[in-house]
């Protein structure tokens, strides 16, 4: 078998997500590729939600997958700052639904918790968005921002260290969104708005899309699809 075979697979597959996505988008967030004609790397902007200390906020972050995806999982990446026990120093986020579902017993983590190939972008996101207003503190990522969440939530928000830190973070999320030209929703009827418009924007882009029409091919083409997509994967052969 062709070692293309699996990247075309998968790339396939992404193509499929992708679409779905751009015309179907979730609420609270923007996807796109970080480059033209290149599935293995998207942007993703997850807009804080309503009546959560990220309201208002505007987290953007790198999605990577791998050349056999879905069999392993995407890792997620956030490049704005944000402190959070799930999340380490770099960026890097820590959750169950992106580790290999491998046998780890040190971990807490049982095999059924991890990844699946059933697992999407959209379940990924919608477990992230979770994340963030429930923190795992059993197994952190950064032990300094969970001790101090765990003092906050102890103290029925008395003690107000870490929500003034993400106070602070949403604060500088907003001025970027706002070197960006995004206007970022803060209310709940905002927050739907801002998909209906990317939606709309969306189909018209997916409609217009060769590049996605001919990926979501019937299966017997693979072998042509080799082809086509060798410059899409040349990144990351």
């Amino acid at each position: 078998m062709s070692e293309k075979l699996p990247k075309a697979s998968a790339i396939k597959a992404l193509s499929v997500e992708y679409t779905g996505l751009v015309q179907e988008p979730l609420e609270g967030f923007q996807v796109k590729l970080a480059r033209e004609e290149n599935m293995f790397e998207w942007d993703i902007v997850i807009f804080g939600p309503p009546e959560t200390l990220y309201q208002g906020g505007y987290f953007k972050a790198k999605m990577r997958f791998p050349q056999d995806y879905p069999f392993s999982p995407p890792t997620l990446k956030f490049t704005t700052k944000l402190w959070h026990p799930n999340i380490y120093d770099n960026g890097d986020v820590c959750i169950s639904i992106l580790h290999p579902p491998v046998d780890d017993p040190p971990s807490g983590e049982l095999p059924c918790e991890r990844w699946n190939p059933t697992q999407t972008v959209r379940t990924i996101l919608l477990s992230v968005v979770s994340l963030l207003n429930e923190p795992n503190t059993f197994s952190p990522a950064n032990v300094d921002a969970s001790v101090m969440y765990r003092r906050w939530k102890e103290s029925q928000g008395a003690n107000k260290e870490y929500e003034e830190i993400i106070k602070r973070q949403v604060a500088m999320s907003r001025e970027q969104a706002a070197k960006d030209g995004v206007d970022v929703p803060q209310t709940l009827e905002d927050y739907t708005r801002a998909s209906r418009i990317q939606r709309e924007r969306g189909q018209s882009q997916a409609e217009s899309s060769d590049f996605y029409e001919d990926l979501i091919g019937d299966d017997d083409d693979d072998t042509d699809m080799e082809t086509s997509v060798t410059n899409a994967t040349s990144d990351n052969s």
